[in-house]
């Protein structure tokens, strides 16, 4: 997780990661999280899992914007609470 602290550090502008739950999950366990961004369809079908997987400690989110794409996708922006 050094180098991924060492990265944010030198590079400008977003680093974005797609579709990986596994590497999100880990950026998120050591606080390298700014903004989590989750495209959401509405389609529900049986069971399922957490959407990371188990997590070692709860961390929790602010709602930072939502809209809509199309006519039934939603776009949810989160942004970590961290202490102050």
């Amino acid at each position: 997780m050094n180098e991924v602290s060492k990265l944010k550090q030198t590079v400008e502008g977003d680093i974005v990661v797609y579709a990986s739950g596994r590497l999100v999950r880990t950026l998120m366990e050591h606080d390298l999280v700014d903004e989590l961004r989750l495209m959401t369809h509405p389609f529900v079908l049986g069971g399922g899992e957490r959407l990371f997987g188990e997590t070692g400690e709860r961390k929790p989110l602010r709602l930072a914007g939502a809209r809509t794409v199309g006519d039934s996708l939603v776009l949810l922006t989160y942004r970590p609470l961290r202490d102050a």
